[in-house]
């Protein structure tokens, strides 16, 4: 019996080495396409798998998504039945994910982008604000977004949180569906921070529509999913005014093709899907358990709720 990793755009030679070393040798780990025997194959590593290779894995029981996200398995509609998900939770993807969205938000409360382009023009000028008061709404309180929000809200941000259900975050306002529509929640904030995980009901939120209803000016930064993102939506409320300036480290297409208006976009800062990586070292240990849990009939860590879709 053996472990699969089919993982896109990484060298997970590393990560095959640290599942070896914790399974201590219990189970071979293949590197796709290398894998000489797909009958023998009881868990896959996915991230951005290529279509229908699961289906050719007979014996699949358990998939682990390669990070937090898990879409990209769900998506597929060739899944095994009865195939059971997990997905890698690490304080490390937290702290680099924390640290992305600090580094944004700090950006855009001291100005960066008016002052590179004076120094672009060769311009000595002072905003008329030297800080922007920012009134920041977390979308998306899991384990990601509730962590940053009480982040920020300690270090002295306005901070208020949007939700499915109540979340209490010591200084951050609650807001959450069936008590408060999500027009509701972004008209008292002036900067968007989507982390949401990515479900048929979250995908396009981030829309003209729910622009238009944030006062003029305000500021949006997407680190969950391209997805989530209209991108025609976006561009219109910049041009109208509702959003002057977007941070988007995830896109619809990736890479970003080069001709895409978002690239000479003044008001847009655009990074390569990097504000969260996986550390293979880490990822292993968690993986690793995940199979011996599995094998022994245990509890799973951070088995997906299929039907809610995270």
């Amino acid at each position: 019996m053996s472990i699969a990793l089919i993982i896109a755009g990484r060298d997970v030679r590393p990560l095959q080495r640290s599942i070896g070393n914790e399974l201590r040798g219990v189970t071979p780990v293949w590197i796709y396409p290398d894998i000489p025997k797909p009958e023998w194959v009881e868990m896959a590593v996915v991230w951005n798998h290529p279509p229908r290779v699961l289906q050719a894995l007979p014996n699949l029981k358990l998939a682990s998504s390669f990070g937090a996200g898990v879409e990209h398995i769900l998506n597929d509609a060739t899944l095994p039945p009865g195939l059971r998900i997990t997905r890698i939770v690490d304080e490390s993807l937290t702290t680099s994910m924390r640290n992305y969205v600090l580094m944004a938000v700090l950006n855009i409360h001291k100005q960066l982008l008016f002052y590179r382009k004076n120094q672009q023009q060769v311009r000595w000028e002072k905003p008329e604000q030297a800080e922007i008061p920012l009134r920041i709404g977390m979308l998306g309180l899991g384990a990601l977004g509730g962590s940053i929000a009480a982040f920020l809200a300690r270090l002295g941000f306005d901070v208020a949180g949007y939700s499915l259900s109540p979340r209490e975050i010591p200084g951050v306002r609650s807001f959450h569906a069936g008590k408060n529509s999500l027009t509701d929640f972004v008209r008292q904030i002036n900067l968007l921070i989507c982390l949401l995980p990515r479900t048929d009901s979250t995908e396009g939120i981030l829309n003209y529509g729910l622009f238009s209803e944030m006062q003029k000016g305000a500021f949006l930064i997407n680190v969950a999913r391209g997805a989530h993102l209209d991108e025609e939506g976006l561009l219109r409320a910049m041009t109208e005014g509702y959003i002057r300036e977007a941070w988007l480290d995830v896109f619809r297409e990736e890479p970003l093709p080069e001709e895409h208006p978002f690239w000479k976009h003044p008001g847009i800062v655009v990074t390569p899907h990097i504000a969260s990586i996986t550390d293979q070292e880490k990822a292993a240990k968690v993986i690793a358990e995940n199979y011996l849990r599995w094998k022994a009939g245990e509890d799973l860590l951070f088995e997906v709720d299929i039907k809610k879709g995270y």
